[in-house]
């Protein structure tokens, strides 16, 4: 029951420092991630022979599909 009576400051304290803890590890997994991302496609590059400009109008393909905002047009109100 000792942890019912940490001092409030202390306690923020740590927290805050688990979370800087846990950003940093979150900068390296997203470059781990990124990088296996970028082998993938140099293996996809060196076995399916493809191009730079395949991939590319892939991905505009891919960012196209996005549905649109629609648009909300406002209705008048008559005088009476």
């Amino acid at each position: 029951m000792s942890d019912a009576k940490k001092d409030p400051q202390q306690e923020l304290e740590e927290m805050i420092a688990a979370q800087k803890m846990l950003e940093e590890q979150i900068k390296q997994q997203r470059e781990i991630a990124r990088q296996a991302a970028l082998d993938t496609i140099k293996r996809l590059y060196e076995t399916h022979a493809f191009e730079y400009k395949d991939v590319k109008d892939f991905i505009k393909v891919t960012a196209a599909r996005k549905t649109a905002a629609r648009k909300t047009t406002t209705r008048k109100k008559r005088g009476t």
